[in-house]
């Protein structure tokens, strides 16, 4: 299996991740001052899904 690329294509990511639909949730945990860490055991995620989440979703959640 020579030169087949396997993988999503560079610079494409899924728009369903498993934290959408929960920004309300996440929001009123950070609210209270529960860490990355907690909220990701909380939902049952990693904590770098919640980071990576909040770096690139909720900077829009929170402007609006």
């Amino acid at each position: 299996m020579q030169g087949v690329v396997l993988g999503r294509p560079h610079g494409r990511k899924s728009r369903h991740v498993k934290l959408s639909g929960r920004e309300q949730e996440i929001q009123s945990l950070l609210d209270k001052h529960i860490s990355k860490s907690a909220i990701g055991r909380i939902l049952g995620v990693n904590r770098m899904t919640v980071a990576i989440f909040l770096k690139e979703r909720m900077a829009n959640f929170s402007q609006v």
